[in-house]
């Protein structure tokens, strides 16, 4: 009798402990904003990008009162690399716990122009900056498939050239502040000069597709229905 009695206790302190561990692993899961992220240290506030779906960013973070660099970060390769293609997915936006108060978050994009966003961060809350920026990529085919071939960003107007950019084999996204721009490709051996808009939108991708143009007919070959007929 004794035993049983012995045996049930041990079972149920087994149980307790059990949904004590559960509890406290809940209570970790949600702490901080959830979404897998770590709980937001004490005495300190989350700064958390958000870029339209963009997997990673280089970004550098700037104490608003000295103007003195406080974080950054450089994950992706820049688009204009021989090797700058997209390598992977994130599940989590990036972020980064700072001391409360107002800071610069200055997003880097592959032509000259920079990003700039003004946030306060309040401890213990999360808080977002909202970049405006969107993504391109120049696809450029031709009779052996896909293919390198370098090429220029202007304004809308093509007053200004803005960046260089190189197709690739792989996937390889252009990421450019919000609004609206064109891309040259001049290929003088074949004889290709070719002007694409480009419309930027946070949230959106948008491929532009370029082929060379359609060789001349050499001679003995057959025509169309305008051709002459001997």
């Amino acid at each position: 009798m004794a035993s049983k009695v012995e045996y049930t206790q041990v079972r149920k302190w087994f149980l307790v402990g059990i949904a004590a561990v559960m509890a406290g692993c809940a209570t970790t899961g949600s702490g901080g904003g959830g979404y897998g992220l770590p709980p937001i240290p004490e005495g300190k506030g989350r700064l958390m990008l958000e870029t339209g779906g963009i997997n990673e960013v280089n970004y550098y973070v700037l104490d608003g009162e000295t103007g003195e660099e406080v974080h950054s970060e450089s994950p992706r390769m820049a688009a204009s690399s021989p090797i700058g293609y997209e390598t992977g997915y994130r599940s989590l936006p990036q972020f980064v716990d700072l001391d409360p108060g107002r800071y610069t978050v200055v997003v880097n994009t592959d032509i000259d122009d920079s990003v700039e966003k003004e946030i306060e961060v309040l401890m213990g809350q999360e808080m977002y900056a909202t970049i405006p920026i969107g993504r391109f990529q120049v696809i450029f085919s031709d009779a052996q498939g896909r293919s390198q071939v370098p090429f220029l960003i202007f304004d809308y107007n093509l007053r200004t050239m803005l960046g260089r950019g190189m197709t690739s084999t792989e996937v390889r996204y252009f990421i450019m502040p919000v609004g609206e721009y064109k891309v040259r490709i001049e290929n003088s051996p074949t004889g290709l000069d070719e002007i694409r808009p480009v419309q930027i939108s946070m949230g959106q991708t948008q491929n532009i597709l370029i082929g060379p143009p359609p060789s001349p007919a050499q001679p003995g070959e057959s025509g169309g229905e305008g051709d002459a007929q001997p």
